[in-house]
């Protein structure tokens, strides 16, 4: 499996957190993230399953929008399977999409309905690229040229999300609201349009891509004692939200950890034999 990754810089970086190319066959479980991702896919297919059973799928070809996620995604690429991801930071999906982020939760969109024939064109330009540098400088203009039409989110929004961020604490959704003089509503209705979800899920995915990290680069002598530094009320709690993300306990995650490698650099994708 080849994997590169490439940290944009200003104006990109701000709402784009990396740029990844990777080439190989990959069938597995991919774990909800904490934003969306745009995908230009330039060899063969990309099967999304319809569950774990890996039977019933649709096929994706050449792009498609992948929304933020709050389940685990059952997926596979398959042939001579070579993709540019774009990781947009929690509201960098919005800026280049310009619609509501809640149609795309749970949801993997043709790029085409966004952007009609230019997606296309861009495309055709990476599959003739003959670098990766190639492909990356395309992608960074693609994204460039859309950033011209900048339209910034709320500013109230840019402070809440900032404070969900910030640190590992997770602090109650009413005490974001009153900090920043915002009502529960409102508040819930920005994070849904320019986020994806509600706060109080937003914080839920939060809290779970610190479990993936700890879990994947140093392992917890005991997964209790995680589950209450992350602030989960008790370790049922802590199993089920893991579980729901996942579908797996926590402890079969961390033995999968171990037997495989690939989980320490993209924790988020459980490879599947």
């Amino acid at each position: 499996m080849l994997f590169h990754k490439h940290i944009p810089q200003f104006p990109l970086g701000k709402y784009v957190d990396c740029i990844v190319y990777l080439e190989g066959n990959n069938k597995g479980v991919g774990f909800p993230k904490t934003a969306m991702s745009l995908v230009f896919n330039l060899n063969d297919s990309f099967k999304l399953y319809a569950s774990n059973q890996f039977t019933t799928y649709t096929d994706y070809k050449k792009h498609w929008v992948a929304g933020l996620q709050t389940k685990p995604s059952y997926i596979e690429s398959y042939g001579e399977s070579k993709m540019v991801v774009v990781q947009f930071k929690p509201i960098g999906a919005y800026i280049f999409l310009n619609q509501p982020l809640h149609t795309f939760t749970d949801s993997y969109v043709p790029l085409d309905c966004v952007y009609s024939r230019y997606a296309d064109e861009v495309w055709e330009q990476l599959n003739e690229a003959s670098t990766i540098n190639e492909k990356i400088l395309i992608t960074e203009n693609f994204l460039f040229r859309n950033l011209l039409t900048l339209r910034m989110p709320h500013e109230k929004l840019l402070s809440s999300v900032e404070v969900l961020f910030s640190g590992r604490e997770n602090k109650p959704v009413n005490e974001i609201c009153k900090q920043h003089g915002i009502s529960r509503k409102h508040l819930n209705f920005l994070f849904k349009e320019y986020v994806g979800v509600s706060p109080k899920m937003k914080s839920s995915l939060n809290r779970f891509q610190n479990v993936l990290q700890t879990i994947s680069h140093s392992k917890p002598e005991r997964l209790t004692a995680l589950a209450y530094e992350l602030d989960y009320f008790d370790q049922a709690h802590f199993n089920n939200n893991f579980k729901t993300f996942t579908g797996l306990r926590p402890g079969e995650y961390l033995k999968n950890v171990e037997v495989k490698p690939s989980l320490k650099m993209i924790p988020h994708f459980l490879p599947v034999d």
